[in-house]
């Protein structure tokens, strides 16, 4: 679809409109051509009449007399009469050998075998002049022609890559959904099966019991996660998410939000160093917001590296801020990716990506929240070793 769009709209708009500016160009550009090539054919054809009359002249006279140079300067000079003020003769140093004109020679031949040129003047100069403004018109023409066309085809191609902005946005919208609707229907079959097993009192045992309210609870929680962050970011994109900011322990929001962490994870659990620094400044920041930019990047880190690995969380004052860090020993973002994980729906092209769950809104409410609090988020990745995501907050 988006190739044969592609070709149509070069059919229909690109291809007729650079046609159209270079015919246009051709008519401008031969319409200059004649003009010229019309009065220089002119201007030879009297140049060269001259010239005929003298040689005619000349083959007429006197031997004897063709010897007196003063005598073949007039003979060429009377030839040269029947144009009047239109046609002087110069010598080889360009000098009028009869009276002198005002203006220049608008074209000059030279006589064959004699030390005399022939010029051809114009004797109405406005006609000069409105062959000068003809193609001062004509240049000036050419140009809208380029300008035009160039304008166009820029039109074109930036409707066109617009267009493909929207295919591509439209493409991980598709996408969005389709990883959407799986990462809904896993939580929602165990929550109903699990419920079903408890409700219809099939379960005796106490500790399976507990199990299954456990495993209700942690999906329940990651319906939870994944809703609130498909609602801020609808309130984001509609321009209605608004931040409670104030004085705020960061120690104490990363820690509960890590132990939060870990019961989210209690089906696959996952081992998680924390180092806070002591003495941290408070900053200022929405808890619920922080919270959920920590537990995204946690999330995150989880899903791309190995049950095995370690997760590490870092948080440290740096000169006026405070930095927390998640960092993982996973797959890591290709070096081209690392500028474009935190745009909306946005998945990097990998199997282990494509494979895993996630709505590809998580990076980008990071992102968007960092920078909501004055702050900013950093991405350090190496391909097959791992990730750094640091959120940096003022203090």
């Amino acid at each position: 679809m988006k190739t044969s769009f592609a070709v149509l709209y070069a059919l229909v708009i690109i291809i007729p409109t650079a046609l159209l500016a270079y015919f246009g160009l051709l008519a401008v550009r031969s319409e200059k051509s004649i003009v010229e090539r019309n009065m220089m054919q002119k201007y030879e054809a009297m140049a060269g009449l001259v010239e005929g009359e003298f040689n005619k002249a000349l083959s007429e006279a006197q031997k004897d007399l063709l010897d007196n140079p003063k005598y073949v300067e007039h003979m060429i000079i009377e030839q040269s009469a029947i144009f009047k003020e239109d046609v002087a003769i110069l010598d080889m140093n360009g000098k009028s050998l009869s009276d002198e004109r005002g203006s220049g020679p608008v074209f000059v031949k030279q006589v064959k075998g004699f030390p005399y040129q022939i010029a051809v003047y114009e004797r109405y100069p406005v006609v000069l002049s409105k062959i000068n403004e003809r193609r001062q018109n004509l240049s000036l023409y050419i140009g809208i022609i380029y300008i035009s066309a160039f304008m166009i085809l820029s039109g074109a191609f930036v409707t066109l890559w617009a267009l493909s902005r929207q295919w591509n946005l439209a493409h991980m919208k598709n996408e969005f959904v389709s990883h959407l609707a799986h990462d809904l229907r896993r939580p929602l079959t165990s929550i109903r099966m699990f419920s079903e097993m408890l409700k219809t009192g099939r379960v005796a045992d106490d500790g399976k019991r507990a199990e299954y309210y456990g495993i209700i609870s942690n999906e329940s929680e990651k319906l939870t996660l994944l809703a609130n962050n498909i609602l801020d970011f609808s309130r984001i994109e509609m321009g209605r998410k608004n931040y409670r900011i104030k004085k705020e322990d960061i120690a104490r929001i990363v820690n509960e939000t890590v132990d939060r962490f870990r019961s989210y994870m209690v089906d696959v659990p996952r081992q998680v160093s924390v180092d806070i620094e002591e003495g941290l400044p408070p900053v200022n920041a929405d808890e619920s917001a922080i919270s959920q930019v920590v537990m995204n990047l946690l999330t995150n880190a989880a899903k791309y590296s190995s049950q095995d690995s370690i997760i590490s969380v870092k948080v440290a004052r740096t000169d006026r801020s405070v930095a927390v860090s998640v960092v993982d020993h996973g797959i890591g973002v290709p070096k081209g990716e690392l500028k474009r994980i935190f745009r909306k729906y946005y998945r990097v092209e990998q199997d282990k990506v494509s494979s895993t769950e996630g709505s590809g809104l998580g990076l980008t409410l990071v992102k968007y929240i960092a920078e909501a609090h004055g702050g900013q988020i950093r991405a350090e990745s190496e391909e097959g070793k791992g990730s750094r995501f640091t959120l940096i907050l003022p203090v």
